[in-house]
């Protein structure tokens, strides 16, 4: 892969090269064959030649000599042999695609133009004064039999869907590269995901060196990334269709049927074949494809048959996979599709009964039967467009789910990570008061023990050892503070379990029946673990006053623990009584609301030593919290 990296970035600015050896190869297979040699088809194709090696560099100038050349070939007056006339055809179809990728927008949209014009003349030299001809079927008018002008603008059709679709993949090739490639990869950089570019056709297409405008908001892409499941499933499923081909249309492939011949009807089967493999790596090739394959199966005289499903399955993956270009093209291809369909089915059935007399009441019959087929065709072929837009709509609908299930965890996630934040700033002023209460308390003493030191020297032990008990507890308060988070905060009173009782009283009066039982004693809590073990219960017993069912009471414990994973402590236990929770998913399907409560208590025994849970138990809402004593905090 490195190998291969540096041997692009070495090609790549000779890319202009490409279009002249094109061109270069076009004079020499005219050459090789041994075609006659006639001044002015020699002078038509050097100028479809030149058409072709200055289509990158001088789109307009190639516009011109395209022109010319169709313009001297239509005026020779020797009929040239079919390998000539396909020469010049696979010229148009390189210059237009050329001149499409690499001009601006007003010789692109005259390129159009010239794709479109350029068909019939070439269908009239390939039919009327070169070696396809049709039979002649049908009354004579103007001195061409009727199937003669059938067999033209069929002709007409293939060269122009042909030059058309050569004419769509140059303008997205130049679409794509404006927007994607960008002007790192214009001057000079390679393939590669750096550039954005994986199309090795846009690669080889674009201006080599020439400045391209900025992206626009309708910038489109030709070819679309698979993963290798994706790629692998599409080519089976090529396989098997055409696996299935060969049973249905068995009679067209090995020419037991009168309808065209063997060799066309394996190349048609072989086109769809290759749309359905590409329709979702790139929905505007499979597209051109199918178009193609379609009017060279009716140019060739095949019925309808088991293979033109592929056409529905191409215009299923524009509306599906396709941009906005292509998903409106797929739009106008089943449109026009179907009355093209409809054209031919009326025509050959016409031709092969042979009523088609102007002067006959047939005419009307034949009309009845063109507006059933139109109807028929655009149902069908509608039908598949549509089931690909509400695929896509539906593919969009689900990713705009998932967007929304992940914002909304990213929505919880940083509440409660604001709750946790706001609980870490009401500890860190709890814990300030706590600490400066602490040094205060050393102080005093300390300053105490230096004045008494001389006439009381047994008040000194005192004050020592009042100092060493304060510190230590001030000690335990800083290491469960782990990390000073606030400091200018308003002081206030400091509440503790003594304070307990009075909570309690409050929530009672407020209509929940509470039952308090203490188990040992708290006094060896310092006073974070205090404060927490206050919040804990005073925050469980609000969430059960709010949330839980007041009609029956809840109970509180504190027991002493004299030996747990943490050394000794204290253990807080609160029941209460569940509301009864309907089951019923809310609508919207938006994820339940983050509360204060549960993040804030757990928050608060984690800085304070503990640990705490919480949780649904058989009909009970159950918070369970441990609390080590003040000196192993």
């Amino acid at each position: 892969m490195p190998y291969r990296t540096r041997l692009v970035e070495r090609i790549v600015p000779y890319r202009w090269v490409l279009e002249p050896a094109l061109g270069v190869v076009l004079f020499l297979s005219w050459v090789i064959a041994g075609l006659p040699f006639e001044f002015q088809s020699a002078l038509a194709l050097t100028f479809y030649c030149a058409a072709v090696a200055v289509s990158r560099v001088l789109p307009p100038v190639s516009l011109g000599l395209l022109w010319l050349a169709v313009l001297g070939e239509a005026t020779e007056s020797v009929s040239m042999p079919m390998p000539f006339r396909v020469l010049s055809a696979v010229a148009v179809l390189i210059a237009v695609f050329g001149i499409a990728a690499h001009s601006g927008p007003v010789v692109r949209w005259l390129d159009f133009a010239s794709a479109i014009l350029v068909a019939p003349m070439l269908a009239y030299l390939f039919t009327v004064r070169g070696e396809l001809k049709f039979p002649l079927i049908g009354p004579v008018i103007g001195g061409y039999y009727t199937s003669q002008g059938v067999g033209l603008l069929l002709m007409s059709l293939l060269l122009a869907v042909t030059f058309v679709a050569g004419w769509l993949l140059g303008f997205l090739v130049a679409r794509q590269r404006a927007s994607s490639v960008g002007a790192g990869a214009e001057e000079g950089a390679g393939p590669g995901p750096e550039t954005g570019n994986h199309s090795v056709l846009v690669w080889l297409a674009s201006s080599g060196g020439t400045p391209v405008p900025e992206s626009d908001p309708n910038r489109t892409g030709l070819v679309r990334r698979l993963t290798r499941r994706q790629l692998t499933f599409d080519i089976a499923g090529a396989v098997l269709f055409a696996v299935l081909c060969l049973p249905f249309d068995s009679a067209g492939l090995f020419g037991i049927s009168g309808d065209g011949g063997a060799r066309s009807a394996i190349v048609v089967v072989i086109g769809f074949t290759v749309a359905v493999a590409v329709r979702r790596i790139s929905p505007a090739v499979a597209l051109a494809i199918a178009w193609l394959t379609a009017v060279l199966q009716m140019t060739t005289g095949h019925s309808i048959q088991f293979s033109d499903v592929a056409i529905l399955v191409v215009l299923y993956a524009t509306a599906a996979y396709g941009d906005r270009i292509v998903r409106w093209s797929g739009l106008i291809s089943a449109g026009l599709g179907a009355v093209v369909a409809a054209l031919y089915l009326s025509l050959t059935a016409a031709l092969n009964q042979s009523y088609l007399d102007l002067l006959s009441g047939a005419i009307s019959r034949l009309a009845l039967e063109f507006v059933f087929l139109v109807v028929v065709s655009a149902t069908v072929l509608g039908l598949s467009w549509v089931l690909g837009l509400l695929m896509r709509t539906w593919r969009n609908a689900r990713m705009s789910r998932r967007a929304q299930v992940v914002a909304e965890f990213d929505r919880a996630r940083a509440v409660e990570d604001v709750v946790v934040e706001q609980e870490r700033t009401r500890i860190a002023r709890d814990m300030h008061d706590v600490v400066a209460h602490s040094l205060a308390v050393v102080i005093a003493q300390a300053d105490g023990a230096r004045y008494a030191r001389h006439a009381d020297p047994d008040a000194v032990d005192v004050a020592l050892k009042t100092i060493a008990s304060t510190a230590r507890s001030a000690l335990g308060d800083v290491r469960v503070l782990l990390a000073e988070l606030r400091h200018a905060q308003p002081e206030g009173p400091q509440p503790s379990l003594d304070d307990l009782d009075r909570t309690v009283e409050q929530v009672r009066a407020a209509g929940l029946d509470v039952t308090v039982e203490r188990i040992g004693g708290y006094r060896m809590l310092g006073s974070a673990q205090q404060i927490a073990a206050y919040r804990i219960v005073q925050e469980a017993l609000t969430n059960a006053l709010r949330h839980g069912d007041t009609s029956m009471p809840a109970t509180v414990v504190l027991a002493e623990v004299a030996q747990r994973d943490g050394g000794p402590g204290i253990t807080i236990t609160v029941r209460n009584t569940m509301k009864t929770v309907l089951t019923d998913t809310p609508a919207t399907g938006a994820l339940p609301r983050v509360g204060h409560g549960l993040p804030g208590m757990r928050e608060r025994a984690t800085l304070a030593g503990g640990s705490l849970a919480a949780g649904p138990a058989g009909g009970e809402f159950l918070v369970n919290a441990f609390l080590p004593a003040g000196e192993t905090a």
